[in-house]
């Protein structure tokens, strides 16, 4: 099992708004000192200021906190993180390719390739929020083909100084496109989320489903949609890997819900967390991008560094 750590996720409460520079300085510099395989960042641009009252099922009292969407830019963060590090990858989980402009984006991420030296891993999502396309001037209606010719344009950036769209939505033939990628032979593409569209998505261009907050029964089930998507898509299914975001308690006693007495999965002590991740490895997931819970940056470096010593070497 591979391991990435995500930072300034909104599922983590960390920091305070003044404090998040800290918090990335010292998770980055934490992240690469002890050898995890990647850190990630999420998305979000802007959000309703009465999130709870639009989205009462997900956001308010004793669910998400609508204050932890407040998140720093994406691509702007990592490149900041890759300038900290020199060994881990650099992913987002996930990029809302769609509102978007193509053009300027795939620039800005090869660009992150390159100065990277080649650690880039591109979460492509779709969004839910719209009143965040709204917002940003996009369709939300049609985002899932604008998705797809976006990823068509990084992928034809990759190969051609010159790449040539003629997409409904995604346009360029005649200009040139300075820097490409440097990963070869391609940067992997990870796509998220969770529904059966994700699922063909992953097949038709995807190297990893990352699918989000599933249980190992739930993946298990999922994972023969994702082969049925791979065969009508010409692939193999052993092509495409899975991978889970989702948050680690060590020593934590939170549940999976508000109202049970079970243990939550991925919480509890290293054993019981150990037992977690061999039945996620079971479903077929191979990779884990964790968020580590903690009620401040050095509790959170404290916990990374428990979940380092006490659980991973038992699962590498």
């Amino acid at each position: 099992m591979q391991f990435g750590i995500a930072i300034t996720t909104s599922v983590n409460p960390a920091t305070t708004a003044e404090g998040q520079a800290r918090y990335v300085t010292a998770m980055s510099d934490e992240i690469e000192r002890l050898g995890f395989d990647s850190l990630w960042v999420s998305d979000r641009t802007v959000y309703p200021s009465d999130l709870g009252g639009r989205y009462p099922d997900m956001y308010g009292p004793g669910l998400a906190d609508p204050d932890a969407q407040n998140v720093l830019e994406a691509v702007t963060t990592l490149s900041y993180a890759a300038g900290r590090t020199e060994n881990c990858r650099l992913g987002i989980s996930v990029l809302v390719l769609p509102f978007r402009n193509a053009v300027l984006n795939t620039k800005m991420l090869n660009t992150l390739d390159q100065l990277s030296n080649g650690r880039l891993i591109l979460g492509v999502g779709t969004g839910w929020m719209s009143e965040e396309f709204d917002s940003m001037g996009a369709s939300f209606e049609h985002r899932g083909d604008v998705t797809d010719e976006h990823m068509d344009l990084f992928r034809a950036s990759e190969g051609s100084d010159e790449p040539r769209m003629s997409g409904d939505y995604v346009r360029l033939d005649g200009m040139k496109l300075f820097p490409q990628a440097v990963q070869k032979p391609r940067v992997p593409i990870w796509i998220g989320g969770n529904s059966l569209r994700a699922l063909r998505r992953t097949a038709e261009y995807g190297d990893i489903w990352h699918c989000i907050r599933l249980t190992p029964s739930e993946i298990k089930a999922q994972k023969y949609a994702l082969f049925e998507a791979c065969e009508a898509a010409g692939r193999e299914p052993d092509e495409v890997g899975i991978s889970i975001r989702t948050s680690v308690t060590v020593g934590g006693t939170e549940t999976s819900h508000a109202h049970s007495e079970q243990r939550g999965l991925m919480t509890g002590d290293p054993a019981q967390i150990i037992d977690d991740i061999e039945s996620y490895r079971a479903a077929g997931v191979d990779y884990m991008v964790l968020s580590v819970v903690g009620n401040s940056t050095e509790q959170t470096i404290e916990n990374l560094n428990t979940f380092s010593a006490d659980v991973r070497p038992y699962v590498d």
